[in-house]
């Protein structure tokens, strides 16, 4: 029998408002907090086949693409006792929007197994607690019956669920209303966003790529990526992240945690890149970093130079590139 993918589907709250209800879960005493982020429930947890994915992928973009963004107002808190001890905040707003969502959502690929029981009642919120002692409910329900909070999302998200970690993470995501169709010449194409590659899309992405770098460039040009992480004490101080290319190596991003920078934590990652560098007899390390701004200064003061200019490169702001010969 074919490998089976743990799946659901919801609308997750990013930003502030994020921030402000994990505040809340853990005020709560929430343990969920590690395993999955706040969220509104389209379709419960369901085990779709690795050789399925791709179609329930699909259905979840073609149930996103003629949708509007919807908005959200959350609050007060309210529970499901006595039934079970969930303390959540209510959602309002585009409900009947929400609705049709969750109604096309929970069908073809994404439907619950057959003899699951009569569909309940979809009930729109978000889980604070779902484990919370009984007792402590109604002082919860108290303390947060003024809470309200509004937001709007543009995106539906599939998360899948991982045994071993015990946690959801994103597996793709498709912005509602965000698909187009363009073209010309007798054949339309569909432009669909979201900010990451579904699977199906990565892998015809990573297998396209390498191909045209195998003819551009030839075998062996294959960009190999790398991951240097510093801990301290057992505890994790920063991470180095880049690609080992055929000509040099790039450092893509290097970040220490607040608390351990100027103690030479990210010197050590540098020249851990480097290290890194001269084993695969790679002749510079090359990275990107803002004009003008701290970190410039930083490599400056280890060796490197600036080598080209990047105008308004992010967010409006001025970049260089520095090498560093190895």
């Amino acid at each position: 029998m074919p490998p089976r993918r743990r799946l659901t589907v919801a609308l997750v709250l990013e930003g502030d408002v994020r921030h402000e209800v994990d505040g809340l879960r853990r005020a709560l005493g929430s343990t969920a907090i590690e395993r999955i982020g706040p969220h509104v429930t389209l379709v419960p947890p369901v085990n779709v086949r690795e050789d399925e994915l791709g179609a329930a992928l699909d259905h979840v973009r073609a149930v996103a693409a003629p949708a509007a963004p919807v908005h959200l107002v959350l609050g007060p808190a309210a529970t499901f006792a006595p039934a079970t001890p969930v303390v959540y905040l209510a959602v309002g707003g585009d409900l009947a929007e929400l609705s049709l969502l969750e109604e096309r959502l929970g069908s073809g690929p994404l439907a619950p197994p057959p003899g699951r029981g009569p569909r309940r009642p979809y009930v729109p919120h978000v889980t604070l607690d779902q484990r919370i002692d009984r007792a402590r409910i109604p002082s919860a329900l108290e303390v947060l019956s003024a809470y309200r909070a509004e937001v709007t999302v543009d995106r539906v998200t599939v998360l899948e669920f991982h045994e071993d970690e015990r946690r959801w993470s994103p597996l793709a995501d498709f912005a509602l209303g965000g698909t187009r169709l363009v073209g010309r010449g007798g054949f339309e194409v569909e432009l669909s966003a979201g900010s990451m590659l579904d699977p199906i899309a990565h892998e015809f992405m990573e297998s396209e790529w390498s191909a045209y770098a195998r003819e551009v460039h030839g075998d062996g040009a294959a960009d190999a990526p790398f991951a240097i992480v510093a801990r301290v004490g057992g505890e994790l101080a920063g991470t180095a992240t880049g690609q080992l290319r055929p000509d040099c190596c790039r450092l893509a991003n290097l970040i220490v945690a607040r608390r351990w920078r100027s103690h030479g934590v990210g010197s050590h990652l540098l020249r851990g890149v480097e290290a890194l560098g001269r084993e695969h007899g790679l002749p510079f390390v090359r990275l990107e970093t803002r004009f003008g701004g701290p970190a410039e200064a930083f490599y400056a003061e280890r060796g490197y130079e600036v080598t080209a200019s990047l105008p308004r490169w992010r967010h409006g702001h001025d970049f260089v590139v520095m090498e560093r010969g190895l």
